[in-house]
């Protein structure tokens, strides 16, 4: 038999107020009242709305989007690409050879130039942020074409002459595959853009991507009257629950400026007011284009 749940201790005050019994959600720790006890046949629906907030987020979320029932990829990606993310983290001492060698190799690979590898969107250096620090996002056509260049990778010379002279440099790698916002397609190659790009990354909560992107997809046309949208992505593979935003500006004043514009639309502190409660955790870095990138 299920024991008893145990009553709460009140303060003396609280006897003369009304017991409240919070509703349950996917935001809101579940409260038992005492004048109220859970029953045990309430228990596997309290347990089966909340597992279903965090799968498919909030009802507000699932009542704007008609396809639910598909996977969270179907819903909001756009499905025609993955997108490789790669982070090099060089030794200090190694910096200017680390630049040296992706300029060499790294055009030699654009598949759109003849190369084994994926299409080259764009390579970048941190420069406010995580220092000695590089990220470049490469582009395929479906997991058939990262497979596909993999394959080819694995019996490139170019490719195996480009991991010889980079291991020696770096500390640390790592790469995620990622897919875009149906709202948000990467940018074309413009080697007209000059500036910087801002980096953000929003590390969400569980089950939080379908109300990140329904919100997003709202606040995308407020800031796009005041800054340059570069992509949006959300990982698959590699650390998930996590979306990368990339703004172009053409320096920090104007990133200030932009910023402050966007604030005095309704839509945009909306859009910021719904979306901070889905963040576990974020971080935003300052890049500047590598001369061979086709975004710069």
């Amino acid at each position: 038999m299920a024991q008893p749940l145990m009553r709460l201790a009140r303060p003396r005050l609280a006897s003369a107020l009304p017991a409240v019994r919070p509703a349950i959600s996917a935001s809101t720790p579940r409260a038992f009242s005492a004048a109220a006890p859970l029953r045990a046949d309430d228990e596997p629906k309290a347990k089966q709305g909340l597992l279903k907030s965090l799968m498919h987020g909030s009802p507000h979320a699932r009542a704007e989007s008609p396809t639910v029932s598909q996977s969270h990829s179907k819903t909001v990606g756009r499905g025609k690409y993955i997108h490789e993310i790669q982070r090099l983290v060089v030794r200090p001492d190694a910096v200017d050879e680390l630049r040296a060698v992706l300029a060499e190799f790294y055009p030699r690979l654009h598949k759109s130039d003849g190369g084994d590898g994926g299409r080259l969107v764009g390579s970048w250096e941190v420069v406010v942020g995580d220092q000695e620090t590089f990220y470049t996002v490469w582009e395929y056509d479906g997991y058939a074409g990262y497979d596909e260049v993999q394959a080819s990778l694995a019996k490139s010379e170019t490719y195996a002459a480009l991991q010889k002279k980079l291991r020696p440099l770096l500390s640390s790698r790592s790469n995620w595959l990622a897919q875009e916002f149906g709202f948000w397609a990467t940018s074309p190659p413009n080697t007209n853009m000059g500036g910087v790009v801002e980096w953000r990354t929003y590390h969400l909560k569980p089950g939080m991507l379908l109300e990140w992107e329904t919100n997003w997809r709202r606040g995308l046309e407020a800031r796009r009257k005041y800054v340059q949208p570069v992509a949006a992505y959300f990982t698959q593979i590699g650390g998930l629950h996590t979306v990368h935003h990339l703004w172009h500006y053409p320096n920090l004043d104007e990133r200030k400026k932009t910023r402050d514009a966007a604030w005095q639309v309704e839509t945009w502190n909306d859009t910021v007011s719904q979306t901070v409660k889905l963040i576990d955790k974020m971080h935003a870095q300052i890049m500047k284009p590598l001369p061979f990138s086709p975004l710069r």
